[in-house]
């Protein structure tokens, strides 16, 4: 006779009771972009009078061109000069808020899972306060000196507008006529989204990125696929820079890339973000509430060392939202 299996396929009842899923008792996490737009801010106050709803910083401005070309005429051996007056320093003013959040589990839900549940919190609340943070910190990115690509207008953006080398070029220049401190070293920082970069590296033509790193003595940036310092700039590349969802023409994404050099952004921190642990409030301890606290605040600093390039991009229907 015919051999009879035991088996998965072909035993009903035996198969179905003692095979059963299993779960892994090691609890992963889903892929989670990392903010890094607080970098960029360098100001903050020094020395605070008190403890305030606010504070000012004082920025000190120097003498203006005409008041130099002035003091290039010859003294003549028997006159004196005018005294001028020192000129008037301008206010920064950056006002601190709360902010917070919180999520609160049950002591039955504690006391039946498989793995710890307050690791899995601790991990959630601290990247839900990352990331709050990082948008708070491109609100104030987002209020620089705006430029768009293509000569358009936001509403006017299409995909083909992309990030050039000449876009590149221009923004530098302007950072270093107006005596803006680069950010590393002799580099200014552009902090870009990657759909951004990647149409700057398929730029054809002569002055474009690609063509020198083709022909060049070394592929190496080809290979990387790394931008890396490119015409007075080194590219910082986050899947959390600004997106403005079908904001342009037919439909278009915007991306934000911020061209940033020293004292651009200013910060005031009455108290730094933390994760908390609030003790329970219910009779039986019950209720477990666990969240992130701080209060502070950004503003725009110097107004010369940030400009906003608005672009779209040729991948901008592969956008999906960052996590």
């Amino acid at each position: 006779m015919a051999n009879e299996f035991t088996s998965i396929a072909t035993t009903p009842g035996l198969a179905t009771e003692l095979v059963q899923p299993t779960y892994d008792l090691a609890v992963r996490y889903a892929l989670k972009a990392m903010p890094i737009s607080r970098m960029f801010v360098d100001v903050r106050p020094q020395r605070p009078a008190m403890r305030g709803s606010s504070v000012t910083i004082e920025k000190i401005n120097y003498f203006s061109n005409s008041v130099v070309e002035a003091a290039k005429t010859p003294l003549s051996e028997e006159s004196d000069v005018d005294s001028t007056k020192i000129p008037k320093p301008d206010k920064v003013t950056i006002t601190p808020n709360e902010y917070g959040f919180a999520v609160t589990s049950t002591r039955k839900l504690s006391n039946r899972v498989f793995s710890p549940l307050d690791p899995i919190k601790v991990n959630l609340i601290a990247q839900n306060e990352a990331k709050v943070i990082d948008g708070l910190v491109q609100d104030t990115l987002a209020t620089g000196t705006t430029v768009y690509a293509g000569d358009a207008t936001a509403a006017e953006l299409v995909a083909a507008d992309t990030l050039t080398a000449a876009l590149v070029r221009r923004q530098v220049a302007k950072l270093r006529g107006a005596n803006v401190t680069p950010w590393f070293g002799d580099f200014y920082a552009c902090y870009t989204h990657p759909f951004v970069v990647l149409d700057l590296r398929e730029e054809s033509g002569a002055g474009g990125w690609r063509v020198p790193n083709e022909y060049g003595v070394s592929q190496s940036n080809i290979w990387a696929g790394e931008v890396g310092e490119f015409e007075g700039v080194r590219f910082v590349q986050s899947n959390l820079a600004r997106v403005q969802e079908e904001a342009g023409a037919d439909d278009a994404n915007v991306f934000s890339s911020y061209f940033i050099g020293r004292t651009a952004l200013a910060e005031h921190v009455v108290e730094e973000p933390h994760v908390e642990f609030a003790p329970p409030m219910d009779k039986l301890n019950r209720f477990a509430t666990l969240g992130w606290y701080g209060d502070l605040g950004w503003a725009r600093y110097e107004s010369k060392a940030l400009y906003v390039v608005k672009t779209g991009s040729s991948a901008g229907d592969d956008y999906v939202a960052s996590a």
